[in-house]
């Protein structure tokens, strides 16, 4: 069965992905977390795309000017996936798509931009709403699971002057994320955009056990009158304390 083609537009470029069910596609994260790359910056640069999924982020930083771009996914199906599109894209010779846990297939690599986009979103919320096929790894009970790790390593895998940028949902635990990443990055952590965001219909028909969820602290939103918003947080961390390695 032939893929179907889906277009979208990342760091404003054009980009055309085979996309398949069973794989994680482009969302409205993926919009703001990647127009919060320093396009100036990215020039030339050696970039780091976590979570890679089809490889909207990979490929869109090396159409803007990425020297290249290193992608990485713990699912097989959507390292092929993401090899394809880089091919599609005119990318390939840009994008090396790797398989593998976080940072585990760069061991000590260092980039000048870490793109992170690993699941966020607590357990419950992941399976109830489309976002996250059955085959994609969820963020663990509370959402916090693999980002934390994420944060932990980040620290030696950035160049000095380096930055990461990753997404932070009230749709998880937040605040312990947050947490993690202010004893990683000090005062090199900062929060640069914040988004509400209505619930689309699946949440909604699952309000019950968001309200539970929320209720045990699992996750957060907000109502105002009839509506219910969730909360977009992108940050920014800084790598800019640690000297040059050897």
């Amino acid at each position: 069965m032939a893929l179907e083609v889906l277009r979208t537009t990342v760091l404003g470029r054009d980009v055309r992905l085979y996309v398949d069910p069973h794989v994680f596609t482009p969302t409205l994260t993926t919009s703001v977390l990647t127009n919060q790359v320093d396009l100036a910056r990215l020039k030339g640069s050696t970039v780091l795309d976590l979570g890679c999924g089809t490889g909207p982020i990979a490929i869109g930083l090396a159409l803007a000017g990425a020297a290249h771009v290193f992608a990485i996914d713990l699912m097989e199906q959507a390292c092929e996936l993401a090899r394809r599109n880089a091919e599609l894209n005119g990318v390939a010779a840009q994008v090396t798509v790797l398989q593998g846990d976080l940072f585990q297939p760069v061991a000590d690599r260092q980039f000048d931009l870490i793109v992170d986009d690993v699941s966020g979103v607590a357990e419950d919320v992941a399976r109830l709403s489309s976002w996250f096929p059955s085959e994609v790894p969820s963020g663990g009970f509370d959402g916090t699971r693999q980002t934390v790790r994420m944060v932990k390593s980040s620290p030696r895998h950035l160049k000095p002057n380096g930055y990461l940028l990753f997404p932070v949902l009230s749709l998880s635990k937040a605040a312990a994320i947050v947490s993690v990443a202010r004893d990683a990055y000090g005062a090199g952590l900062q929060c640069v955009v914040t988004k509400r965001v209505p619930f689309n219909a699946q949440l909604k028909s699952n309000i019950d056990v968001l309200a539970r969820l929320k209720e045990s602290g699992v996750i957060d939103f907000d109502q105002v009158r009839s509506r219910h918003f969730w909360t977009l947080d992108i940050f920014r961390a800084e790598n800019s304390n640690l000297p040059e390695r050897a």
